[in-house]
């Protein structure tokens, strides 16, 4: 099965290898006409051969992902990530009261209360009605506390896992609707 998918993708390959030379602009050979690279050149190196399939099958053994490192991220609002497929929309990092997914980064640091994932004291997430409201956290040890020190995870009940960007994101929804949310996250 393998030698047979490697075979119609390099036939795939060598026709789309002869139709993007064919299309090539004569001021700049390694650009097609309308495009910013050469169609078929998945690695971007300028030449479409062997290794533009080597970059598609190492794709495909990622799942669609090319390898890169895996980012982590975080939500808060109204809509139930359990529900979402991808990671959207995203908060800037300099917007402090709007809910969406913000980025961790590329690691999962450990939180504590003087290392706080969020100050939920001086940052307040407002939603744009009085509503139930969703947190989704890539580690299940990451905590909700309020401004005392006091863990509120039991004003909150598990929705389960839901694996965003091969991440597994542990959901959680509000046990009361509110407006805003204000609590550390740790």
């Amino acid at each position: 099965m393998k030698k047979r998918l490697f075979v119609v993708l390099a036939a795939v390959f060598v026709l789309v290898g002869m139709s993007a030379n064919a299309q090539v602009k004569n001021d700049d050979p390694k650009r097609v006409d309308g495009e910013t690279s050469i169609r078929g050149d998945v690695n971007e190196d300028g030449i479409v051969d062997v290794a533009d399939i080597n970059a598609i099958i190492e794709i495909m053994k990622n799942g669609g992902g090319t390898g890169g490192k895996t980012i982590y991220y975080w939500y808060i609002g109204q809509t139930d990530p359990s529900t979402m497929s991808s990671i959207s929309p995203i908060v800037a990092n300099t917007d402090m009261s709007s809910p969406g997914w913000r980025e961790i980064g590329p690691t999962l640091p450990t939180y504590s209360s003087s290392n706080m994932l969020w100050n939920g004291t001086e940052n307040n997430i407002t939603f744009s009605e009085r509503n139930y409201y969703y947190l989704a956290l890539p580690n299940s040890s990451i905590q909700l506390y309020d401004d005392t020190g006091y863990n509120v995870m039991e004003a909150y009940t598990s929705l389960g896992t839901q694996m965003i960007g091969n991440v597994t994101y542990y959901v959680y929804t509000c046990n009361a609707k509110a407006k805003a949310f204000g609590y550390n996250i740790y």
